[in-house]
């Protein structure tokens, strides 16, 4: 299983995901990365998110992101 970061650098391998504390404000992630993470996360981790976990404050850090996949019964690195 790949973990969130490699998930990340699948979108965009350039960007240090480790020396931002927000991917949106810093410009890594963009709405339509956001919309490719949902899909990989699901695909990823067997899981089906919601449309409402969608949302620009799931998707501002690692931890955020790792949040996610586990409030649906997921552990993830």
């Amino acid at each position: 299983m790949k973990t969130i970061k490699e998930l990340l650098e699948q979108l965009h391998p350039e960007f240090d995901y480790n020396s931002s504390d927000d991917f949106i404000s810093d410009g890594l992630i963009d709405s339509i990365d956001m919309q490719e993470l949902f899909a990989l996360i699901e695909e990823e981790y067997n899981v089906e998110l919601a449309g409402t976990d969608l949302a620009p404050q799931n998707f501002v850090s690692i931890d955020s992101i790792r949040e996610l996949i586990s409030s649906h019964g997921v552990e993830v690195e």
